[in-house]
């Protein structure tokens, strides 16, 4: 059964498959949950379901025509739309006004060759203001032999006149077992060379997500945990040159920041489970517990929570294209008011 291609996610396909069996899907679903879990699979073999021309106990075939179609991208009522960066430089990708009137003239047209004409918008909380608002229009007048299908990471960025108008399906982060399963049959389908003695530290830190086990580069993201285990420790007022030069160096990096920042948390989140003296199963980065471990003595509790906010108010500073450097430098002198 190809819905079972969508490992884990059993709360989701069980919405799905009963909508399926009484033949009451929604005009619109919003697929929500944690990056790389998913969510754009489950959507997919959803579209094949509503077009499958054998359909089998309410799931599809996957080796009709129409399936075939649906999976190779080239099935003339499957719309799959996505965040697009404007210019190679661009600091975000993001869907513009012009793909949804696109895609909304896409969808004034009967299904040309299906049963159902299926749009699925991945990233929707990338839309642009003008284009949500456009695609709003959509939402309040659905048209007919249609179904919508939106892809989120962050629900909250999305207006709650779109949220509303949608059916919400939660997905939930995949257990590490079901990662190394996923990432066993990858590396078997597409021939990936990825060491055997890598698999779990993959899986514990993907934080249930596919593509950052698979894309993490094992030796580069070391060396870049090492730094920032000596950033936490060592920051303060005494040493402000190497706060500086820091936030000068990785300023000029912006494409490596949401992930550094990525980094930074999760670290400070295991230091936070070792002070409680929680058991290192729960530890992101569980290679690293003899470094950790003894930082985790020297920090308090209220001077962690304090980094944590820091490195929060930075993320969501960068998101709204705030000053690169000075949001990295107000990040470290909060670190050294916390040491």
């Amino acid at each position: 059964m190809p819905f079972a291609r969508v490992l884990g996610q059993d709360k989701p396909k069980q919405i799905i498959a009963k909508a399926l069996k009484h033949n009451s899907v929604p005009h619109t679903y919003l697929f929500f949950g944690p990056e790389s879990i998913g969510k754009k699979l489950a959507a997919i073999e959803l579209a094949k379901a509503l077009n499958c021309r054998e359909l089998e106990s309410g799931d599809n075939c996957g080796h009709c025509a129409s399936c075939r179609k649906i999976e190779q991208r080239t099935h003339p009522d499957f719309i799959l739309l996505g965040p697009q960066k404007s210019t190679p430089l661009a600091r975000q990708a993001v869907i513009k006004i012009e793909a949804v009137r696109n895609l909304q003239k896409k969808l004034s047209f009967l299904p040309y060759e299906g049963k159902t004409k299926v749009a699925v918008i991945d990233g929707a909380e990338s839309m642009t203001p003008e284009a949500a608002s456009s695609f709003l229009k959509t939402l309040e007048e659905p048209p007919s032999s249609t179904v919508l299908i939106l892809i989120t990471s962050n629900p909250f960025l999305l207006l709650p006149t779109i949220v509303s108008r949608c059916q919400g399906v939660k997905f939930h982060p995949l257990s590490t077992g079901q990662v190394k399963e996923i990432i066993c049959g990858i590396i078997e389908i597409e021939g990936i060379e990825i060491p055997p003695e890598e698999l779990e530290p993959r899986a514990v830190r993907s934080m249930g997500g596919i593509n950052r086990a698979l894309e993490e580069d094992v030796l580069e993201t070391g060396k870049l945990r090492e730094e920032l285990v000596n950033l936490i420790d060592k920051a303060s007022f005494d040493q402000m040159d190497v706060v500086f030069q820091w936030s000068k160096t990785y300023a000029r990096q912006t494409e490596r920041l949401p992930a550094l920042l990525d980094e930074l948390m999760n670290l400070i989140r295991d230091l936070a489970v070792l002070k409680s003296e929680s058991d290192p199963e729960y530890l992101y980065n569980r290679d690293l517990l003899k470094k950790l471990k003894p930082l985790s003595e020297k920090k308090s509790f209220p001077a962690l929570l304090k980094i944590f906010d820091s490195v929060q108010g930075t993320r969501l500073a960068l998101s709204a294209n705030a000053n690169v450097q000075l949001s990295l430098e107000t990040m470290l002198i909060r670190f050294c008011e916390a040491a």
